[in-house]
Parts: C-alpha cells; sequence; structure tokens
C-alpha cells in the first residue's frame, strides 16, 4: 500500500514538474512578445515624430514655394527642373 501512495506521488510530481515547465515556457514566451511589444511602441513614437517633423517641413517648403511664385518677374512661367 505504501508503494502504491509512493507511485502516486511520482506520478502527480511528474505531471506537476511538466506543468511548472509549461507555465515557465508560456511566462517566458509572454515577455518576449512583451519585449517586442514595447519595442515596437518605441518604433511607432519615433516614426510618427519623423512624420510630423516632414509635414512641417513639407508645409514650410509649400509656403516658401508660393511665396517664390508671388514675386517671380514671370508670373505663370518656371523653369520644369526647378519647379
Amino acid at each position: 500500500m505504501l508503494k502504491e501512495q509512493i507511485e502516486a506521488f511520482m506520478r502527480e510530481n511528474s505531471i506537476l514538474k511538466r506543468a511548472v515547465a509549461i507555465q515557465h515556457e508560456r511566462q517566458k514566451e509572454y515577455e518576449d512578445k512583451n519585449r517586442e511589444l514595447q519595442h515596437l511602441k518605441q518604433l511607432l513614437s519615433q516614426y510618427q515624430e519623423q512624420l510630423r517633423a516632414l509635414e512641417v517641413n513639407n508645409y514650410a517648403l509649400s509656403m516658401h514655394l508660393k511665396q517664390a511664385q508671388q514675386s517671380s518677374s514671370i508670373p505663370g512661367r518656371f523653369h520644369p527642373d526647378v519647379f
């Protein structure tokens, strides 16, 4: 009877060890995905900042172009390589 209890405990112990190993692997995968998510969020933030800077530069350049067109001595006639 004692031998049967020991065998049952050993089976349960084996099952618990597998369960802990599976949980450990899941936790590791979760942490890896979480790190990747944080990295992607950081990249997104950087790209949004770059986009805003490019939009501001684009607006400034379009204003300079309009100003250059208005002050030009030859209205409506621009060199195709420049404008």
